[in-house]
């Protein structure tokens, strides 16, 4: 995982900024492109430090961030403190509930920098593995610390990854209903936003007292910026449960926002795609009672569209990124008001498993643009759709033989039949454009094809898993289990589960893809290149210009997806890099 990069020695003077390139609107592939993967610390097995020992989430994940810093320039957060914005354009944050942040383990996300090119997302995410991989070896703590690139841990807890689609949200008289509803939105949250203001102020004050009479050295010496923790459970969770209540009104329609006028043609014949590909992209899971299963992630999802994580419901689109927006950004910015009525809108999908391979993350991503080209160009007529997308993504999801078939529009479908005939269709809508507009989409169809070839052959054969090796995450994590005796015990098994994932030269995945190069679609010197900064034609490319340049002066710098403040003195100029997050 470690190779030695050579970086600027002095960060803050670097080439000025060239501006994006100017992109054809019949380009395929020509969309902004951005993942979102969670990472999970874990002390190395055997370290000599006892419970009360362990690091807490936020010493962990501030140690990690330190590092980070040594690595490259970075800027704080506008709204969050605790996220750190990267020269290399993507951003760093911490995923932990405030009532766990005080306890062990804890969750970090890093974000890859909005790009249009599948293959310059697949090169950002690698560098962003290999980013956080070293920096968790090189953290200051009282144990070994590595990092988990997986979905769930040994105790059921779900987390993983997000995709995220730039993608027009309405069309027509859509449009203007959708338009309609987000002033409406606003309307509303302003109101509870006044409301949650003397709530959050009783809070503040009730932890700060707490903090100031406590005998309890270790809330005595909190740090200022995290006065929420000195409160006990009960009092946080009291708090939060008030605030969610206060905002219930804006989820509400926000909920019927989302499920009625948003990104209608893209749920109707994306969601079919959505649910087969788990056969393909998924990272496998062996559970409490030592079956096997597809995707973590999948067993946990429980809901077509929805904010997400709101009431605990992980939904298959998901828009809870609106709420927050909503939430704060529009009242400090007339911009970030402004980039909620635009046509195109961040698509996220929830529905994901963070791959290692490159092969499983190149076709999770390429598939789904390519397929949003057809939607939006009104190229829909072969398409499949799903008639009980929950009943047949668990049902896919449990039978990692492939056999399943699910009801479509198309009858019964098995999740490769469902593939092969979107597969098809792609095929055909790229044939019909001229070549100079294709861009990527014929690489994207080589790997999708070569993806559902690999899981057809193992349909056929239970024995061919040796050729979806470094290739397909799911089918190399099952070879891997298949090595075993089968009295193994359960925690044996689940050992080679959890360490398939370790960023390290340790995890069994890298030392299997350390003998298979064939296998990886980027090299190492686009790896390199894209771990100290993004692409030229990616809004991120200004932003990471402008960390290069004012991180670690005089003036302060805050930065955000949309834009950033660089403040020197009395004077402030804000800084715009796109017109939509990512």
């Amino acid at each position: 995982m470690k190779r030695r990069i050579r970086r600027k020695t002095n960060p803050g003077v670097s080439k000025p900024h060239k501006p994006p390139c100017a992109h054809s609107s019949s380009r395929l592939l020509n969309r902004l492109l951005g993942l979102e993967t969670e990472y999970a610390p874990v002390f190395v097995e055997g370290a000599l430090i006892s419970n009360e020992d362990m690091p807490t989430a936020r010493v962990v994940y501030q140690s990690i961030v330190d590092i980070i810093r040594r690595d490259q320039p970075t800027a704080v957060g506008m709204y969050d403190q605790d996220q750190v914005f990267l020269a290399s354009g993507g951003a760093v944050s911490f995923e932990s509930h405030p009532s766990v942040q005080s306890q062990p383990g804890g969750l970090l996300e890093i974000a890859t920098p909005e790009v249009r090119s599948v293959s310059d997302l697949i090169a950002c995410q690698r560098a962003i593995d290999e980013l956080v991989s070293d920096a968790a070896s090189q953290a200051n703590l009282n144990a070994e610390v590595r990092v988990l690139k997986n979905n769930s841990d040994s105790v059921g807890h779900v987390y993983g990854c997000q995709e995220n689609y730039e993608a027009v949200v309405a069309s027509g008289i859509w449009l203007i209903v959708y338009r309609v509803f987000v002033m409406l939105l606003w309307a509303i949250q302003f109101i509870c936003f006044v409301i949650a203001i003397p709530i959050l102020g009783a809070g503040a004050l009730a932890s700060l007292l707490i903090r100031r009479f406590s005998k309890n050295s270790e809330s005595a010496t909190q740090p200022s910026n995290d006065i929420f923790v000195s409160m006990p459970t009960w009092m946080l969770g009291l708090m939060i449960h008030t605030l969610r209540l206060v905002h219930l009104p804006s989820v509400m329609v926000l909920r019927f926002v989302g499920n009625h006028v948003a990104f209608r043609p893209q749920r109707k014949y994306l969601t079919a795609l959505l649910v087969s590909r788990v056969a393909l992209t998924s990272t496998g899971e062996l559970d409490a009672d030592g079956r096997f299963r597809l995707s973590a992630k999948a067993m946990s999802v429980d809901c077509v569209a929805d904010i997400g994580g709101f009431n605990g419901e992980r939904p298959i689109f998901v828009y809870g990124h609106w709420l927050s927006q909503l939430c704060a950004k529009t009242f400090f910015s007339l911009s970030s008001a402004r980039a909620l009525m635009s046509r195109k809108q961040r698509l996220q999908i929830g529905l994901s498993d963070s791959n290692l391979c490159d092969l499983a993350e190149y076709v999770k991503v390429g598939s789904v643009a390519l397929v949003l080209d057809m939607i939006e160009r009104g190229d829909t007529k072969g398409l499949p759709r799903l008639y009980r997308p929950l009943w047949s993504l668990n049902r896919i999801n449990c039978d990692w033989n492939l056999v399943s078939r699910v009801p479509t529009s198309r009858g019964e479908l098995s999740a490769i039949e469902i593939q092969r005939i979107y597969h098809r269709e792609a095929s055909r809508f790229v044939a019909s454009v001229d070549k100079a507009d294709r861009g990527e989409s014929l690489e994207v169809l080589e790997h999708w094809r070569d993806a559902v070839d690999l899981i057809a052959q193992f349909r056929k054969d239970a024995d061919a898993l040796e050729p979806a090796l470094g290739r397909i995450d799911w089918m190399s994590k099952l070879w891997m289990l298949n090595q075993l005796e089968h009295h193994v015990a359960w925690a044996v098994r689940k050992k080679v589960d959890l360490r398939y994932h370790e960023l390290s030269r340790d995890g069994y995945h890298f030392k299997v893809a350390a003998t298979m190069p064939h296998t990886r679609l980027v090299s190492d010197e686009q790896i390199d290149e894209r771990r100290i900064s993004p692409p030229s034609n990616s809004p991120a490319a200004r932003r990471g210009w402008l960390i290069r340049e004012f991180a670690g002066l005089d003036t302060q710098l805050r930065a955000e997806w949309s834009h950033a403040t660089v403040a020197d003195g009395k004077k402030q100029r804000r800084v715009e890099f796109t017109s939509i997050e990512s």
